[in-house]
C-alpha cells in the first residue's frame, strides 16, 4: 500500500523527462543555491502561496543533475505516509542510504507529532541527506521546531506573488491593471491565474474559511471565534493607522492579552504584520503603538466585503500603501531588514523607514501624488545619511529593480 502511495507521490521515479507545467516563481534560484550547504531548507508561509510548487520545481531542477530514485517527496497529509516517520530509524531504513547524496522533501512537515527533534537527530547523523521542508503556519512550525534546529535551518517565508511576478504572469495586460487587481483581489497564485471575478471572490472566502478552521480552531485552539473575526474586521479598517489594542479590547469586550495573542497569532500565520515606531532606542521601539498592514489585500477586503474600483473608493491611499509595503517586505528574501515607520511628537509622519544594515531609508507612498514630502527635509535633519524614496503607482515599477 505504502509503495502505491509513494509512488504516486514520486512520478519521476518512472519518468525522469517529467515537466511540472508550473509559474516559475522568482524566488527559486535562491532555493536552488541553498540547495548546496548542509543546513535543512525549510519553506514556510501561509496556504496556498505555492509552496509545493516550488518543492516541485526544485524537483525538475534536480532531475537534470542526479538520479531520479535519489530524489524522494513525502506529503505528510497521507497518514499512510506519516507511518514512515514514526522514528528516524523506521525512516533511514526506508531511504536506504548510500554513496550518493539523497534529497528528501517533507510536505506539511508540521503533521509531525516532533518534528524539531525528528529533523535534529537526523541531520546530526551526517548522512549523504539534504532534507527539505515545508509548513503552511509558521507559528505551529515555531512551536514544533522550538531549539532543536538551531544553526541546522536555512528557513525562507514564501510569500504571494509580487508585483514582478504578477507582471510576468500576465504579460499583456497593464501594469496599472494589475496594480488595482493586487489592490482589490490580493496576490495569491490561484486567485491572480483567474480572471473572473466572482471566482475571485470565491477561492479568497475558500481560504479564508480553511484558515480559520485549521489555523485558528484546530492549531491555535481558539474557542471564541466570534471574537477572532471580528477583530480581523477592525484591522482590515484601519490597515496603515496606529493600533489602539485597549480600544479593540473594550470593543469586543474581551481582554488587551487576549487580543495580543491573537495578533500573535495572526502575524505568525502571515495575514498581518505589525511595524513599530523608528526610535534609534529599541526598547522604547517596542513599547510604542504599532501599525498593522495585511499580508494580502484580498483578504483584508472579503473581511470589509467592499469590491467597489478604486476611483470610487475613499480607502485608496491606505491600499495603496498597504500594497507598497507588502512589496518592500517581500523583497527582502531573508528577512534582515527591519522595518518602522515615523512619527514626531508634532505628528510630522514617513510611512516606512527600512534599517538594512548601516543603511537608512525613509519611504513615503502616495497613490497619485507625486510631490516630494515635506517630511523628508525634517527626516533629514536628523538623520543627514538617510536614503529618502517617493513610490508612486507611476513609480512602483522602480522597485522592480
Amino acid at each position: 500500500m505504502i509503495d502505491t502511495i509513494l509512488k504516486k507521490q514520486n512520478p519521476w521515479w518512472e519518468n525522469k523527462d517529467l515537466k511540472f507545467k508550473i509559474f516559475q516563481r522568482d524566488i527559486l534560484s535562491e532555493l536552488i543555491i541553498n540547495l548546496d550547504n548542509d543546513k535543512i531548507l525549510a519553506l514556510v508561509g501561509s496556504r496556498q502561496v505555492g509552496k509545493t510548487s516550488l518543492l516541485y520545481l526544485l524537483i525538475e531542477h534536480l532531475l537534470k543533475r542526479v538520479k531520479s530514485t535519489d530524489i524522494l517527496y513525502f506529503n505528510l497529509d497521507d497518514f499512510e505516509v506519516r507511518g514512515l516517520f514514526s522514528s528516524a530509524n523506521t525512516f533511514l531504513q526506508y531511504l536506504q542510504i548510500e554513496n550518493t547524496t539523497k534529497y528528501v522533501f517533507i510536505d506539511e512537515v508540521q503533521r509531525l507529532d516532533n518534528p524539531g527533534l525528528f529533523l535534529k537527530s537526523i541531520h546530526d547523523l551526517n548522512l549523504n541527506l539534504k532534507i527539505i521542508v515545508s509548513g503552511s503556519s509558521q507559528l505551529e512550525l515555531r512551536a514544533k521546531l522550538k531549539e532543536f534546529l538551531v544553526g541546522r535551518l536555512r528557513q525562507l517565508e514564501i510569500s504571494r506573488l509580487t508585483l514582478h511576478e504578477m507582471l510576468k504572469l500576465s504579460p499583456n495586460i497593464p501594469k496599472k491593471s494589475i496594480l488595482e487587481s493586487m489592490m482589490l483581489y490580493g496576490s495569491y497564485p490561484e486567485i491572480a491565474k483567474q480572471n473572473n471575478f466572482e471566482e475571485k471572490k470565491l477561492l479568497l472566502n475558500d481560504i479564508y474559511q480553511t484558515y480559520l478552521q485549521k489555523d485558528v480552531a484546530d492549531f491555535a485552539k481558539i474557542e471564541n471565534i466570534d471574537a477572532f473575526n471580528k477583530l480581523l474586521i477592525l484591522l482590515a479598517a484601519q490597515i496603515g493607522s496606529l493600533l489602539n489594542v485597549h480600544h479593540l479590547a473594550k470593543t469586543l469586550r474581551i481582554s488587551t492579552q487576549k487580543i495580543i495573542s491573537y495578533l500573535d497569532i495572526l502575524e505568525g500565520t502571515f495575514i498581518i504584520k505589525r511595524i513599530y515606531p523608528f526610535f534609534k532606542n529599541y526598547k522604547k521601539e517596542i513599547s510604542k503603538t504599532p501599525k498593522i498592514y495585511f499580508m494580502d489585500l484580498g483578504l483584508r477586503n472579503l473581511l470589509l466585503g467592499n469590491w467597489q474600483t478604486l476611483e470610487l473608493r475613499s480607502d485608496q491611499g491606505a491600499l495603496f500603501k498597504n500594497l507598497v509595503f507588502i512589496e518592500l517586505y517581500n523583497q527582502d528574501i531573508y528577512k534582515l531588514k527591519r522595518y518602522h515607520f515615523w512619527r514626531t511628537t508634532n505628528q510630522t509622519e514617513i510611512d516606512f523607514i527600512i534599517e538594512d544594515g548601516s543603511t537608512l531609508k525613509a519611504i513615503e507612498a502616495k497613490y497619485s501624488n507625486n510631490k516630494n514630502p515635506k517630511a523628508f527635509a525634517t527626516f533629514l535633519e536628523y538623520y543627514p545619511k538617510a536614503i529618502t524614496d517617493l513610490i508612486t503607482s507611476e513609480t512602483i515599477g522602480n522597485l522592480l529593480t
